[in-house]
């Protein structure tokens, strides 16, 4: 934890858009009643991609966006107060209330789920189960025994519960292979380390394209949404300049989805291979998938049983401490900012 607030802190210091462009410091923002929000992104081409936009530029307010890896650093960061929203996965706020001491549905939840993007008819769907071919696994079932990469808080965790369940294993069934993040558990797959993984094409690409590895189930298959999702904390939504400065952001990013980002794939992959240092291949096939990305409603009944059933299913693989109602955690305060047709 020690570790993870260090990280937070330098990260901090990172990169910035700004409403006035000029070097004040954030206690200089405040005094002169400027809101500064900041918003943690997990890698570092979401801040170049929304500078790149130009949909961020003349904010009436300070934005702050650090880049902090993996779901469950960003889970630090917002509970410590180092941020005011964390991108992670629409899951993610339902298995904190899964796992918390209390029950969240007869109290106030201390994180909320307040957004989500999702890539749906994407090319390369994620997330997705992909397993090595040398070892014999055909279906779920055949997992028994077997090793597995994920990482804990988001999607890829939700893919990975959902995989046991629908094979009717516990994690007691195989050898879970937990990692820090997305990145860290696709690498373990490709170097040959693990038996399967949860994780998107892109990212075992080089293994799959070889023939060393195939993919064995989709997120359509599992029952997983897929895509990202946003947390808040209760704090953030309850003061009246935070919360605007949120719904204008979100106001903003889905125009980044639906019009800017599908409309110009060069400078889209330009980020990808200048900031993440990706080939033209790869840029291009994460273009292709983010072409599909749309924000969608967190009110909407029908989104709120399948994360349940999520949560339920991971209780039954024994992925989460407790059989809860989650539906409080789904605040659907910005839906009309973030989704407004």
């Amino acid at each position: 934890m020690k570790r993870i607030a260090l990280i937070t802190s330098a990260l901090l210091l990172g990169a910035t858009l700004s409403a006035c462009g000029d070097s004040a410091s954030a206690a200089d923002d405040d005094a002169a009643g400027q809101v500064t929000l900041t918003f943690g992104f997990q890698t570092a081409d979401y801040p170049a991609l929304l500078e790149a936009s130009g949909l961020f530029k003349d904010l009436p307010y300070k934005l702050e966006t650090p880049v902090i890896a993996g779901p469950a650093a960003q889970i630090s960061a917002l509970y410590s107060k180092a941020t005011d929203v964390g991108l992670v996965g629409e899951n993610t706020a339902a298995f904190e209330a899964a796992n918390a001491a209390d029950d969240w549905s007869k109290s106030k939840p201390k994180v909320y789920t307040i957004a989500g993007v999702t890539a749906k008819d994407a090319p390369y769907p994620a997330p997705s189960l992909f397993v090595r071919k040398s070892a014999n696994i055909n279906s779920l079932a055949e997992l028994r025994g077997k090793s597995i990469a994920y990482n804990f808080g988001g999607n890829i965790y939700a893919g990975y519960v959902k995989v046991l369940a629908n094979a009717g294993l516990t994690v007691k069934d195989i050898k879970p292979v937990q990692l820090p993040d997305n990145q860290a558990a696709a690498a373990s797959f490709v170097a040959g380390q693990v038996d399967a993984v949860v994780t998107g094409y892109a990212n075992v690409k080089r293994v799959v394209d070889s023939g060393e590895a195939v993919r064995l189930a989709t997120n359509a298959d599992l029952g997983v949404i897929g895509g990202a999702g946003f947390i808040s904390r209760p704090d953030v939504l309850e003061d009246e300049a935070r919360l605007a400065a949120v719904k204008d952001f979100f106001s903003r990013f889905s125009k980044f989805y639906s019009e800017w980002y599908p409309n110009n794939e060069a400078a889209v992959e330009k980020v990808y291979q200048t900031v993440l240092k990706q080939t033209p291949e790869l840029s291009k096939i994460n273009w292709e998938n983010g072409a599909k990305s749309r924000l969608y409603k967190i009110g909407d009944p029908a989104f709120q049983k399948t994360q349940q059933e999520i949560v339920d299913a991971a209780f039954k693989a024994g992925g989460v401490k407790n059989e809860r109602d989650i539906s409080s955690v789904f605040n659907p305060v910005i839906d009309a900012s973030a989704v407004p047709q």
